[in-house]
């Protein structure tokens, strides 16, 4: 058999080479789809209670993040409150490098049992603080189970 190396391959070398410049792209776009998924934010939550007392308490704090954060809900559960019943919450943010501090953005007074009972504050993007808050200013002291979500 006689082999000829200088054989025409032009349409096999045409081939190749889309070939080549094909699985160039879709690596490029594979490390980009990774870059993406990894950069994605991550949803977190923490919760807990807060015993109203008479005076203005933390129910979510974040005074100092670490950079721009996504906090997106504080939850309050109410269903313990009744007739007799005051509750002011506060929300606070703080929009100035260097702590301005955090500055009263929202108040909302609750009187009597809630319905629905379900509290649900929205948060905003933030990259200086947030706060929300809760006051008790007529009746009983109450426990008050809170959750929070927020992207990191």
């Amino acid at each position: 058999m006689d082999i000829n190396n200088n054989a025409d391959l032009g349409p096999l070398t045409v081939i190749v080479t889309a070939i080549q410049a094909l699985l160039t792209t879709v690596a490029a776009n594979i490390v980009t789809i990774l870059a993406v998924v990894l950069g994605l934010p991550t949803l977190s939550e923490t919760g807990g209670t807060v015993t109203t007392d008479g005076t203005e308490q933390n129910v979510y704090i974040n005074a100092n993040p670490l950079g721009e954060f996504n906090p997106i809900a504080v939850m309050i559960n109410c269903t313990a409150q009744t007739a007799g019943e005051t509750i002011v919450l506060r929300l606070y943010y703080d929009n100035a490098p260097g702590g301005a501090g955090l500055i009263l953005a929202d108040e909302v007074t609750y009187v009597g049992a809630i319905n629905p009972p379900m509290l649900i504050v929205e948060l905003e993007p933030n990259r200086y603080g947030v706060a929300v808050t809760i006051e008790k200013t007529a009746g009983a002291n109450r426990a008050y189970p809170w959750d929070v979500h927020y992207e990191i």
